[in-house]
């Protein structure tokens, strides 16, 4: 496993070039600009994505369940125009593009044919409580898309609610069978709501925040890991979605979370450029990752 051993990177040094699958992405943003650099799931090696869209949306960028495409959202290539979702495959570069004035963060379901997209459908006449603020989850079937070209793509209007995406989460649950999504309501609540493949809403947390990382949501296909929001200590929380159950963790330091992975918490480290895994309760702290010269990491998902 990824978090199981101490990885070193040069941010400048990883060369550009095809890879099979990736175990890791990581997208960074240092002196030169922004970078996604993959661990490749064959050599153990990291290397840096070419021929990505050039307005990619950093904080957007994880991988597909089998490591081999990137998901991300970018602005059109001259950087105007619609946002879209792109599936990126990782050893050819070939491209799916699904374009929409909607679309803000996506996640590829576990069998990798269908996307499930948080949208903005506010549509009403900018005046605040007039039919301005209503968020939704769209699934667009990938085998739609177009190959080189902007996809229309066949979507369905799975789930909506009054209210913004502030704090953007959307995951599958890795038997595909769930999706969890965190949105802000009209009054102002976090609150992360799980739902089954129909659009049925199964279950609401207030207060209760999933990470943006779309494989670091989930620790089975029935429970699911937060963490409360308002701030409460920051102790991330394990809820039994069967049954509401939470199990709550200790926390015993105010860094943020980047990650979670096979039972390990990815954190920042005490010194720049270093991440830490620590055990759910904060415990066991290991080297991780070292990135030289310190960057700011924008987003990192673990797939294995």
């Amino acid at each position: 496993m990824v978090v199981d051993r101490s990885w070193e990177i040069a941010f400048d040094a990883p060369a550009a070039r095809p890879v099979r699958a990736a175990r890791m992405v990581l997208a960074a943003t240092g002196p030169g600009g922004t970078d996604v650099i993959v661990l490749d799931a064959d050599s153990d090696t990291f290397a840096t994505v070419p021929g990505l869209p050039a307005h990619l949306a950093p904080e957007t960028v994880s991988l597909s369940s089998d490591g081999t495409r990137l998901v991300l959202t970018a602005r059109q290539d001259d950087g105007a125009g619609p946002p879209r979702v792109v599936l990126h495959t990782l050893a050819t570069g070939a491209r799916q593009e699904f374009a929409s004035d909607d679309y803000l963060r996506a996640a590829l379901s576990p069998d990798g044919t269908r996307l499930a997209v948080l949208a903005d459908l506010s549509g009403g006449p900018g005046i605040p409580g007039v039919g301005d603020e209503l968020a939704g989850i769209e699934l667009i079937d990938t085998g739609t898309g177009t190959d080189g070209g902007t996809g229309t793509g066949t979507r369905q209007r799975l789930w909506q609610a009054e209210g913004y995406w502030e704090e953007a989460s959307i995951s599958w649950s890795p038997d595909g069978l769930l999706l969890a999504a965190t949105y802000l309501t009209l009054d102002d609540v976090l609150t992360t709501v799980v739902l089954d493949r129909t659009g049925k809403e199964l279950a609401a947390y207030a207060e209760r925040v999933a990470l943006p990382g779309p494989h670091s949501v989930w620790a089975s296909g029935h429970e699911l890991i937060v963490y409360p929001e308002p701030d409460d200590e920051s102790p991330l929380i394990l809820i039994d979605v069967r049954t509401g159950g939470e199990r709550r963790f200790t926390r015993r330091t105010f860094d943020g979370y980047l990650a979670v992975s096979a039972g390990r918490v990815v954190r920042p480290g005490s010194a720049p450029g270093q991440l830490v895994t620590t055990d759910l309760d904060d415990g066991d702290e290991r080297p991780f990752l070292t990135v030289s010269p310190a960057v700011s990491i924008d987003a990192l998902d673990i797939v294995a």
